[in-house]
Parts: structure tokens; sequence; C-alpha cells
């Protein structure tokens, strides 16, 4: 198996597992089919441009960031952050201010 299909498979589980997703569910969200989404994260194959795109909007995270192979998928501190800013983007304006004010507390 290639190394590269291997680490970018698993970085799309990891996110897919961080937003709370089953691969029936990114299959979904991504107009595939689940074995697309499996044979993905198992890096068996590669995926179109479009699939890409879908994959990244769903997972609220930046293509390039999908990229940085190099980036151990387990590591705690980007498994953290990235569940910060997910759910972030999913709060009113007014409830990021609250958690800016919260995090600047900690300086």
């Amino acid at each position: 198996m290639d190394e590269f299909l291997e680490k970018f498979g698993e970085k799309i589980k990891t996110y897919r597992e961080l937003c709370g997703y089953s691969q029936e569910r990114l299959a979904e969200l991504c107009e595939v089919s689940t074995n697309t989404i499996n044979s993905i994260e198992n890096g068996k194959t590669f995926l179109t441009y479009q699939t890409l795109k879908k994959i990244s909007t769903a997972l609220n995270i930046q293509i390039p960031e999908l990229f940085q192979v190099e980036v151990n998928s387990t590591d705690e501190n980007n498994r953290l952050l990235h569940q910060i800013v997910t759910r972030a983007k999913n709060m009113t304006p007014e409830q990021q201010k609250q958690v800016i004010k919260i995090l600047k507390s900690f300086e």
C-alpha cells in the first residue's frame, strides 16, 4: 500500500471521527458510496477533486490541511484544536465572543 494514501486516509478517518460521523453519514454528505469512503480511509484509492471538496466541506477543514500528512493524525493537540474550531464554527457570533473571553482568561 502506498504510504501517502495510507496516511491521507488515516487523516480523513480521524477528522470524520472527530466530527462524530460514521462512514455512512460522511458518504451521504459527500454523495458517494460508503465503499468509496472506506477505500479512501484504508488507503486503497485516492479521490476526485469534487469528492475532496465535498469531504473538506463536510469535515469543516481546508483542503491543504488534509495534505499535511506528515503530522501524526493521532496527535492529541491537533485533535483537540480541530474539535474547538469545529464547534466554534457552529456558534453564533455572540457565543464565539464569549469563548474568546474564556480563552483569554488563560493567558
